[in-house]
C-alpha cells in the first residue's frame, strides 16, 4: 500500500494542480478581482493601472524517494546525506552509505521536525520534510501618469 502510494503521490499533485487551475479560471473577474487597464478622458493627462498578483500558494512537487534505513546504499542515501549536512546535520562525507552516524542525524532531524515514529528509517513524511522549499508569494500594484 505505501508503495502505490509512493507511485501515484506526483500523479495526485497533478491533478489537485489542474483543479486548482480550473476553479482559479472559472472565478469571474467581477468577484472581487482587478479588470487590466483603466484610462480617464478628459485632458492630458491618462491614469493606467496595472496590477499583478501572484498565486498565494505554490505547490511543490517533490520525487519520490525509496524508504531507506540503517544498511541502505546508493544514490538516494547521497541525497539524504547532503540534504542533512546542508540543514545543519553533520553525517560527513556523502558516501552513499547508511550508517550508524547517518541514523543518529536522521533521528534528530526526524525528532526536531515532529515526525513519528523518529526511528531513523527514511520514509515518505521524512522524504518531504527533508526536500520542503520555503515558498513565497507576492503581489505587487504599479500605478503610473504620462
Amino acid at each position: 500500500m505505501e508503495q502505490w502510494f509512493q507511485n501515484t503521490r506526483g500523479l495526485v499533485i497533478i491533478i489537485l494542480a489542474v483543479i486548482t487551475g480550473v476553479v482559479l479560471l472559472a472565478i469571474e473577474p467581477g468577484d472581487g478581482f482587478p479588470t487590466a487597464a483603466s484610462s480617464a478622458s478628459g485632458g492630458d493627462t491618462a491614469t493606467v493601472t496595472t496590477v499583478t498578483t501572484a498565486p498565494l500558494s505554490t505547490t511543490t512537487t517533490v520525487p519520490a524517494h525509496p524508504t531507506i534505513q540503517e544498511g541502505s546504499t546508493g544514490p538516494d542515501v547521497t541525497v539524504l546525506q547532503q540534504r542533512l549536512n546542508a540543514l545543519g546535520y553533520n553525517v560527513g562525507a556523502a558516501d552513499g552509505s547508511f550508517g550508524a552516524g547517518t541514523k543518529t542525524q536522521v533521528i534528530a532531524f526526524q525528532t526536531a521536525k515532529g515526525i513519528t515514529p523518529a526511528d531513523g528509517v527514511v520514509n515518505a513524511a521524512t522524504w518531504t520534510a527533508l526536500l520542503a522549499n520555503p515558498s513565497s508569494s507576492t503581489a505587487s500594484t504599479t500605478t503610473t501618469k504620462p
